[in-house]
């Protein structure tokens, strides 16, 4: 297949495009695997890369896969590949993969199960050729309807910003570099550079398919949105640009709090939850989407839903848990939330008491691995620990109804409790399944008890008969903390 000259007037703006995403990128002298489906935009970005090879010293691998989605023109799409490489004296690797088999497998649309064996095919070819990266043919029209489709999943910023022009993801265990240089690059100018260089590239007729969400996106929904903004890709191309910057910064900041917040595990990550609370929560929320990624090695399936659900965990009360995306299992304890990839069955509470023991009331009590604050007022004074203390683990009591000597202690058989706000009492262990307090904490949870009846179910409730009253002259205010040795 001979390739004539390009026309200059044609491939200029195109080919500049490019050297400088290489250039700002510092790529030159890179090794690059070229994923290429004969489609437009593989064509021109294969063409292009080789016109600017010796330029810029780079080294190119083309790569083709058949998904086994279109058997009718697979083989055809394949012979179309090699011949387009080997026009060009590219070397290539075509392989065929049963992408069905791996949507059923997964559990995953037709969409997501051909992406997954596509970036595993590169990512794998990438390692075996010691590539530096992956380029991929992606333009400002794959853009703007990938924003598009973030929107209507109801992403949040990190969907707005969408695909960058290098970047890097962890595919199976490699982590592989992402290469994008045709994102400031609109459709026309592709079909552009392809006639002006008699490139002929092969069509998919299922991008016409209305099956893909993604092509009623771009066949009915960006056509509507025209009527509005005749230049809508434009102007969500540039949303997207905006949005990685914003993210960028978020990021840097994750990273800092990460160091001080989360602890890399054997089986996963543990985030600290009273400096976790500290943080503004657009930093909290990315937080947490960083720990998935370091316990899972990527978000995969992540979606805002779940990381609303965490975040929502992370100031509530202890012993609730969540399944995410990858067989994955966050849970929250007094002190932390974990997220593992088996469910952390065997945790215990962080200290099991043998023995009860008083509580100095005013004054400080140290005994079973807890320093135990109580302080004193007028009801009508008010006062708090300041802002550090846990709120889960600081309540208010009438004094007088407390007593001058409550003690704390572990549950005992036939123990019963009249939670806030109940008139009766139920038996504490019905109380604790019904406030899910995991089973393998129950015999761990310190009481707080009061002429042999349960005060405070620390952590998760005070009693009714306890609480603080209109007609309560003198306010208790206790609050457990770790002791420093616990």
């Amino acid at each position: 297949m001979s390739r004539p000259a390009p026309a200059q007037s044609d491939s200029a703006a195109l080919l500049d495009k490019l050297r400088r995403r290489v250039i700002a990128d510092d790529l030159r002298g890179a090794s690059m695997i070229v994923a290429f489906s004969g489609g437009p935009d593989s064509s021109a970005l294969l063409h292009s890369l080789h016109t600017l090879k010796d330029e810029l010293g780079l080294e190119l691998h083309a790569a083709h896969l058949d998904h086994g989605l279109r058997p009718d023109a697979s083989d055809a799409d394949a012979a179309f590949a090699r011949e387009f490489a080997a026009s060009l004296g590219v070397p290539i690797a075509v392989e065929k993969a049963d992408t069905r088999a791996v949507q059923a497998e997964r559990g995953l649309s037709t969409e997501a199960a051909a992406r997954a064996v596509r970036y595993e095919f590169l990512s794998r070819l990438a390692a075996e050729r010691g590539a530096d990266c992956i380029a991929l043919g992606h333009t400002r029209d794959d853009q703007a309807e990938t924003v598009l489709l973030n929107i209507l999943r109801g992403s949040g910023l990190e969907g707005l910003g969408a695909m960058k022009e290098l970047s890097s993801k962890e595919i199976g265990s490699r982590r592989v570099a992402l290469f994008r240089p045709m994102l400031s690059v609109s459709r026309d100018e592709v079909l552009a550079y392809c006639a002006a260089n008699n490139l002929n590239p092969r069509l998919d007729e299922s991008n016409l398919s209305s099956e893909f969400t993604r092509n009623r996106v771009r066949l009915d929904l960006i056509p509507k949105l025209q009527e509005y903004n005749p230049a809508i890709q434009d102007a969500l191309a540039r949303l997207a640009r905006l949005a990685s910057l914003d993210m960028d910064f978020i990021h840097q900041e994750v990273e800092r709090a990460a160091k001080d917040t989360i602890s890399v595990e054997a089986n996963g990550v543990r985030v600290q939850r009273e400096r976790f609370r500290r943080l503004h929560p657009a930093v909290g929320h990315h937080l947490l989407r960083y720990a998935v990624r370091l316990a899972k090695g990527d978000m995969d399936d992540l979606e805002l839903a779940h990381v609303s659900w965490m975040f929502g965990m992370m100031s509530g009360a202890a012993g609730k848990s969540l399944d995410l995306p990858g067989g994955l299992r966050f849970e929250v304890d007094y002190y932390h939330a974990r997220i593992s990839a088996n469910a952390i069955s065997d945790s215990p509470m962080p200290t099991i008491y043998l023995a009860p023991f008083r509580i100095e009331v005013p004054g400080k009590t140290v005994a079973g691995g807890w320093e135990i604050s109580a302080r004193l007022a007028l009801n009508d004074e008010g006062f708090n620990f300041g802002e550090t203390s846990d709120q889960r683990l600081s309540e208010r009591f009438d004094a007088d109804a407390l007593g001058d000597a409550p003690l704390v202690r572990t549950r005992r058989a036939g123990d019963t409790f009249q939670p806030l706000g109940m008139k009766g009492q139920k038996k504490l262990k019905d109380f604790m399944i019904d406030a899910r307090v995991p089973r393998r904490w129950r015999d761990s949870v310190p009481l707080v008890e009061s002429g042999g009846s349960v005060a405070w179910v620390v952590g998760w409730r005070i009693a009714d008969w306890a609480k603080v009253a209109p007609d309560t002259r003198r306010v208790l205010e206790m609050q457990f903390e770790r002791a420093p040795d616990g």
